[in-house]
């Protein structure tokens, strides 16, 4: 069975364990390595989303930010700090960062100066917004059931196209190593009424084009029974020989290593799958 995990967060972001308590646990269960992949997310006009209040109230404030230039350093000394903790443990500890692509004019080109500047082993993207046509204004996935607000602004079936219309342009940029929570957006009960399934799979023909990996999550079985992704998106990406791995999106301790067995009796059904390790690409 999989003894790792590449999609961890701490209370540097939205974790509720620190750093500490998430490699102690780790070295508990045996494993020889684990990423840790805190958020990233940088949106020019973050404060002004209708989400926002409700966002910082589950969430430290200081893990959504709006200028580039300014995020450096409280990142890179989060790196300082982080690779001095982990020197500690008897495991090996990559620094990564869990970030929400934007299709904004000039995101792209100050992320790619940010993170020229940033000291990082790797970047998975996870995406966790909707958004407007332009991508200037966001919407908290999480948080579409509760803000009314949100439901004035476009219909979910738009919000939702734009959604997976940008998981594949982040896919297809070449600045991650692996696709987190495909569709996360699952997590929506009406999402149900419209599946995008052509939009999905596009995802998928992205991942084999650009030859980029992709996680099986367990935390859709915590949050709506399900892996993210669903079965039938699993099957496609095996079929298409996408590399794959396990997650569990851990946000505490003892959610590192959930309900790996269960993914790992979906995909040894598929003697032919291929599996991700972050030592073989970095």
């Amino acid at each position: 069975m999989q003894k790792f995990s590449y999609h961890t967060h701490t209370n540097f972001s939205d974790g509720s364990n620190t750093l500490q308590q998430m490699l102690q646990q780790a070295v508990a269960l045996g494993w020889e390595e684990i990423g840790v992949s805190d958020h990233l997310i940088i949106h020019k006009n973050i404060k002004q989303s209708i989400t926002y209040n409700n966002m910082i109230s589950r969430a430290r404030p200081d893990m959504y930010h709006s200028d580039f230039k300014k995020a450096l350093p409280f990142f890179n000394k989060h790196a300082e700090q982080f690779r001095k903790i982990s020197k500690q443990y008897p495991l090996k500890v990559y620094l990564g960062y869990e970030v929400d692509f934007f299709t904004y004019d000039g995101w792209r080109e100050e992320f790619n100066e940010f993170i020229n500047q940033l000291d990082h082993d790797y970047l998975l993207t996870g995406n966790h917004f909707f958004t407007n046509v332009d991508s200037t204004q966001i919407i908290d996935i999480s948080q579409y059931k509760k803000c009314k607000e949100v439901r004035v602004g476009d219909s979910l079936e738009n919000y939702l196209r734009r959604h997976y219309q940008t998981i594949a342009q982040a896919v297809e940029s070449g600045l991650f190593t692996f696709l987190a929570h495909l569709d996360y957006a699952r997590k929506i009960p009406e999402h149900q009424k419209y599946p995008m399934v052509a939009e999905r799979m596009q995802i998928v023909d992205s991942l084999r084009k650009y030859n980029v990996a992709c996680e099986i999550s367990t935390k859709g079985l915590r949050k709506i029974g399900d892996f993210f992704p669903e079965n039938n998106i699993i099957q496609e990406l095996i079929k298409q020989k996408i590399p794959l791995l396990i997650s569990d999106d851990a946000h505490k301790t003892e959610e590192l290593g959930y309900a790996f067995d269960k993914a790992e009796k979906v995909l040894n059904l598929a003697p032919n799958t291929v599996r991700f390790r972050l030592n073989k690409c970095l």
